[in-house]
């Protein structure tokens, strides 16, 4: 593997008491939802005293493990480590950390379900994994697909057999997750038959090519169901040439509310997306500042999912028109969010309308 010469590095400077916290970040800078994660992030940690180092690894597993080696032979270690583990490393590097006794806590929920149980749950064999902040991907996916399946059912002058193709982004637990969604959904809903499930490896000009080759092999496909939003965008790229109209005899929806899918919602041009789930950095941030606190944020019995995603379409997009607009996250107060901060409070809110609710005062 080729040396590392450029990672972006963000830091907020505070106080030498500040908490240290290093997030790797699984993309590179100029993916839009992962760069809005950083940015959500950052305004969290400035609200809670955190000194907040980024590190993008680039979408490589083997990237994001050099990093926790750098990160470990660090003179100044953080004193807490986010990331999203890969299957091919996750293993190794809760090890490491483990080793390090360095303390850390994993986004989304990628590994396979082997993997899942080999590594087991926070602080069962890796008590320095302290917890991990992950929604409910096969609910999510099945949410997607009760959606284009409804809209279609309202657009569409025949209601039966219809014809499904599902665009997975990979071979991960995550989109595996994210497909039984869409069988689950499917196994309800008999008016929908699956032509395929086909892997679109989270690229736009991947899942348009895919799209074209499809429509030859399947003729008349009216649900496009994808993992995320930027391969259902490479489809609508195509759709009108390829004698689609989207909204009209095509519905199709993804994954992540990039700001171009919201835009192509408002203008009609794209049927739904489902997502929230750029806050999750900013979530394990207000947990890692109770924990600190001696709060049981990462409580074995509190093992549970940390948040739901939820789905915009043109029924209520206009409701967040401030996602639209290049959001202040800094006029969110993430303190609001801490048990620390909320004497009332005994379980976690991680609801995304009250941040929504804060971004539109």
């Amino acid at each position: 593997m080729n040396k590392l010469i450029v990672i972006s590095f963000l830091l907020l400077t505070f106080p030498a008491a500040a908490l240290k916290v290093t997030f790797i970040n699984p993309s590179m800078q100029g993916n839009d939802f992962w760069d809005q994660v950083n940015e959500v992030a950052l305004a969290a940690a400035s609200d809670l005293n955190i000194s907040f180092d980024i590190v993008q690894s680039g979408g490589h597993r083997l990237l994001q493990k050099e990093l926790i080696n750098n990160i470990i032979s660090q003179d100044t270690k953080p004193d807490y480590v986010i990331f999203m583990p890969y299957d091919g490393t996750a293993f190794d590097s809760f090890t490491k950390l483990e080793q390090a006794k360095i303390p850390f806590i994993t986004l989304e929920r990628t590994v396979f379900p082997d993997l899942q149980n080999k590594l087991g749950v926070p602080q069962q064999y890796f008590k320095f994994w302290l917890g991990e902040i992950y929604h409910d991907n096969k609910k999510a996916g099945q949410l997607l697909a009760s959606t284009l399946f409804k809209a279609s059912k309202q657009n569409l002058a025949v209601t039966k057999s219809l014809n499904v193709i599902g665009i997975s982004g990979d071979m991960s637990g995550q989109s595996s997750e994210r497909n039984a969604g869409l069988v689950e959904e499917l196994e309800q809903d008999t008016d929908f038959s699956l032509a395929q499930i086909v892997n679109g490896r989270w690229e736009r000009d991947i899942a348009s090519d895919m799209f074209i080759g499809l429509l030859r092999r399947y003729k008349d496909i009216q649900v496009i169901w994808t993992a995320a939003d930027i391969m259902a965008l490479g489809i609508a790229d195509v759709a009108n040439a390829q004698g689609k109209t989207i909204n009209q005899n095509l519905f199709i929806g993804g994954f992540d509310w990039t700001l171009e899918a919201l835009q192509a919602i408002k203008e009609n041009r794209y049927t739904a997306s489902v997502g929230g789930h750029f806050m999750q950095a900013a979530w394990a941030l207000v947990k890692i500042y109770d924990y600190n606190k001696g709060k049981p944020a990462f409580a074995i019995s509190a093992n549970a999912t940390s948040y739901q995603l939820q789905l915009i379409d043109r029924n209520n997009i206009d409701d967040y028109q401030v996602l639209l607009n290049a959001p202040d996250w800094d006029k969110v107060d993430f303190l609001q969010f801490s048990l620390s901060h909320q004497s009332d409070l005994t379980d976690y809110q991680f609801d995304f309308s009250r941040v929504l609710g804060e971004l539109n005062n």
